[in-house]
């Protein structure tokens, strides 16, 4: 089965549509969302009402948990904060719903969908350092054998072993049955590795291949949408340069 992975949308809906369109192209059979739907982007409930009808499987994101009630405020800083209040009275209350009953993590079989990390999934630690990856090996023993996380907008793959860990720099990767990986997919809305195309990953889960993709969108018409509904301009200015 091949299984679109996306997270990280945060309501950049011009984003989203280019994904979708690819996804389309590559002839996926389920969607995957790891979180944060919303936040910084101006179109949280289309995003919503997009991914509720194309993921069989979607996970709670920190802004989402803000959203709902479930994470404090002052976890942000003022421009995120500053979304945050705004999309929570923009978005309609069945989009919220929605959010509210998302799960913090979900485990099919060997594989693990979770924002961030995998040990106490709803404190969003992340895991995107080789450091980070390294403080997994003490939980050696509960991790699935493929753990995919969102949260950090970079892309990376960590290779767990019960004394340490190492860091694999390839976009096309064969995961060895025996091993235990972490994988990173990026961001759809808000890339963060200086590349301000949105990222994916497409996980063939027979042949347990993961194959990271970068898609162009029209970050103008996403810029000009924050920047018209009245939101700090550097998130519109951040999508051109990919920090």
């Amino acid at each position: 089965m091949r299984i679109a992975v996306i997270s990280d949308i945060h309501a950049n809906l011009e984003a989203l549509q280019a994904v979708l369109s690819l996804l389309g192209r590559l002839r996926v059979d389920r969607y995957v969302c790891l979180g944060d739907f919303v936040g910084y982007g101006a179109n949280p409930g289309e995003v919503i009402n997009l991914l509720r009808v194309m993921c069989d499987t979607a996970i709670m994101g920190n802004h989402d948990a803000a959203i709902c009630g479930q994470m404090n405020f002052d976890h942000y800083y003022g421009e995120a904060r500053e979304v945050l209040l705004w999309t929570k009275e923009a978005m309609p209350d069945d989009a919220r719903r929605y959010l509210s009953e998302l799960p913090y993590f979900r485990v099919e079989g060997d594989i693990c969908w979770v924002h961030g990390s995998p040990v106490d999934p709803a404190d969003f630690h992340y895991v995107y350092t080789l450091e980070q990856a390294s403080g997994l090996v003490r939980h050696y023993d509960n991790l699935k054998s493929i753990t995919f996380v969102g949260h950090s907008h970079l892309r990376r793959i960590y290779e767990i072993y019960p004394d340490h860990a190492l860091e694999i720099n390839v976009d096309n990767f064969t995961m060895q049955e025996s091993r235990k990986y972490v994988v990173a997919v990026g961001s759809v809305g808000q890339p963060r590795d200086y590349d301000p195309r949105a990222a994916f990953v497409v996980f063939d889960s027979g042949e347990r291949r993961v194959e990271f993709y970068r898609v162009p969108y029209d970050i103008d018409k996403a810029a000009e949408k924050i920047i018209n509904a009245g939101l700090p301009e550097f998130f519109a200015s951040r999508l051109y340069s990919g920090s």
